[in-house]
């Protein structure tokens, strides 16, 4: 009786103790226009600071398990700084190519793969010592996503004077192994599931690649096609409509609309991000007095409805989401 007593009042210690530790839920958004980040607590949708970083500009936020870091891309300074997730310090700052925007990292944790705009490079940041290597891409780089295996990274770029493309690249050699003409202003997301890689235009739609850059299927046919972050399970896309304010929701099955248009209660509706349990959608909308992030709700069957409206700093852009 004794035992069975010790055991319970053991068990029901280790139980309050992991209780006390359970997983936070944490979106970032960076705040270009405020040199600052919007800390979101992503279980009850609340702002729970403000982390300021002096000087800067920030564009996006990528946070990476393996090293349990955030990298910061900051335009203004021509920096990537690296924060620890619970404290938000800055730990050190990585100096890359002049013109930060669009980043991402490798599934492994490997590299983080950082858009430089204006002078025409991608600087690749090996995460493991923080050196860089530097490709010349002979275009704006814009947009940027590598898939999860770290092998393959694409990398959108707009040309003046002809079409927009994106540029297949091995990530081992940084070596160009291929490229596809899209619409205008092309972003990116590489759904793991199908091995597809979406493209999203402002004209044109979502172009459908394969992940060679071979054509998938027909373009998705939707207007003013913008930010995109696919469901974790990958059954789905989801995909702002910039100048039209709306929000897409697309079956990646059968490359079509979920239902109708959603049309938003903010306007500029930029970049998305998805919680883990693919059933919470946070969207940042941008402009130079903007302040706002909205969250909608998922169905399963990838149907959306807003939630809440949250208040963030000034001209709310790139945004991340992480489970630690």
């Amino acid at each position: 009786m004794k035992k069975t007593l010790i055991l319970a009042t053991l068990l029901a210690a280790a139980a309050h103790t992991q209780a006390g530790v359970l997983p936070s839920e944490t979106v970032v958004v960076a705040n270009r226009g405020g040199a600052s980040l919007s800390v979101i607590n992503a279980k009850n949708d609340r702002i729970k600071r403000t982390v300021s970083i002096a000087g800067s500009e920030p564009m996006y936020v990528v946070y990476v398990p393996k090293t349990d870091r955030l990298y910061v891309g900051d335009r203004k300074q021509n920096k990537v700084h690296v924060l620890h997730p619970a404290t938000f310090k800055v730990q050190r700052s990585i100096a890359v190519g002049n013109g930060v925007f669009h980043m991402w990292a490798d599934g492994k944790g490997k590299h983080l793969w950082v858009g430089n705009d204006v002078d025409n490079t991608v600087s690749v940041i090996s995460l493991a010592d923080n050196s860089v290597r530097t490709i010349a891409v002979g275009a704006k780089p814009h947009d940027v996503v590598l898939t999860k295996d770290g092998k393959t990274a694409y990398v959108s770029v707009l040309i003046d004077g002809a079409p927009d493309k994106v540029y297949a690249y091995d990530t081992a050699t940084l070596s160009k192994t291929g490229e596809a003409v899209v619409g205008e202003d092309p972003h990116l997301f590489f759904i793991e599931q199908a091995q597809q890689l979406y493209v999203p235009c402002q004209t044109g739609g979502i172009y459908v690649l394969n992940r060679n850059l071979s054509a998938a299927g027909n373009t998705i046919t939707l207007a003013g096609t913008h930010g995109i972050f696919g469901s974790r399970d990958g059954r789905f896309a989801y995909v702002t409509n910039l100048p039209g304010n709306q929000l897409y929701s697309v079956d990646a099955s059968s490359a079509s609309l979920v239902g109708s248009a959603l049309n938003t209660t903010v306007v500029t509706p930029h970049n998305v991000v998805i919680n883990k349990q693919d059933n919470k959608l946070f969207v940042t909308h941008s402009g130079p007095v903007a302040d706002k992030v909205t969250v909608y709700s998922v169905s399963p069957e990838g149907a959306l409805a807003q939630t809440k409206v949250l208040t963030a700093g000034v001209n709310p852009f790139g945004i991340a989401y992480y489970k630690r």
